[in-house]
């Protein structure tokens, strides 16, 4: 019996999870264009997956269900899908756990001086990523360019496409460029596993600073 409980433990340990407040943001970014009532249609189409609420989920979700109601999602959603992911990266910063915020808070008091706020962009995006299956690299390829790398990306996984598909991604970099350095960035994808691309990589520039 003991072993039998290691093995399942085993087993649960293997499976790639995500934090749940990625998927929360997903339907809060739903709710926005078509209500609650778009978010139950799409959860019944995935073949009624067993998150509903906030309130239901667990802390971790498995990364094969995300994925289920994101493939659900894209063909219900079709053109307006990349619009809707890249609100779900802005409704995950703005809505951060408040150890989170603790941590973002510290990172910015890192860079209070410097003249160039690209690399605390970078640094928050790799702080994003902690906890949720994936690799996210920041670099800066020039003073002027901040390139954040990511290897396996859970928002492109086992995805063919023509274009590039990272939006959650840049919804986040936008967001957290906005509210927490007064911001105006430019992302760009410039390369995608989607498109087979061995990593994802995105371009970040300082477009203007907010007043």
């Amino acid at each position: 019996m003991r072993e039998e409980i290691i093995n399942e433990l085993e087993l649960l340990e293997e499976v790639e999870t995500l934090e749940k407040e990625l998927v929360v943001a997903a339907m809060d970014a739903l709710r926005e264009i078509g209500g609650e009532d778009l978010v139950q249609v799409l959860l019944w189409q995935a073949d009624r997956l067993d998150f509903a609420s906030a309130e239901t989920l667990s802390d971790r979700v498995p990364v094969e269900q995300f994925l289920q109601y994101r493939d659900t999602a894209i063909d219900f959603l079709q053109a307006s899908f990349c619009a809707t992911a890249f609100q779900a990266g802005q409704h995950l910063l703005k809505n951060l756990q408040s150890d989170k915020v603790e941590q973002v808070k510290k990172l910015i008091g890192q860079f209070k001086y410097s003249a160039n706020k690209l690399p605390a962009i970078g640094q928050a995006a790799v702080l994003a990523a902690k906890g949720n299956p994936g690799i996210v690299r920041a670099t800066m390829k020039n003073k002027d360019l901040l390139v954040v790398t990511i290897e396996n990306c859970p928002e492109c996984r086992n995805l063919q496409a023509d274009g590039p598909f990272c939006y959650i991604n840049q919804g986040v970099i936008t967001e957290f460029a906005e509210k927490y350095l007064n911001l105006q960035v430019q992302t760009e994808e410039v390369k995608c596993s989607a498109m087979g691309d061995p990593a994802c990589e995105i371009e970040v520039s300082i477009v203007s600073y907010s007043i």
